[in-house]
């Protein structure tokens, strides 16, 4: 696997981690975990975003949306 497939297998982790994080008996110290998580995923997105090889996990699955 190269970095940028290891990036991206991380940020769909994280956005996964963090909705679970959220939406599931959600206490002020899940959902705070869950705003940090998307922070951070946030961050790490934004810088990717520059490379030509990156895909973000989450315009993936907007595809399969209906």
């Amino acid at each position: 696997m190269s970095l940028m497939d290891d990036c991206i297998e991380l940020l769909a982790f994280w956005d996964a981690y963090a909705y679970e994080m959220k939406n599931t008996k959600a206490s002020e110290y899940k959902m705070g975990i869950g705003e940090g998580i998307d922070q951070a995923a946030e961050m790490l997105r934004t810088y990717l975003v520059e490379y030509p090889e990156f895909v973000d996990p989450k315009v993936e699955l907007d595809k399969f949306k209906m």
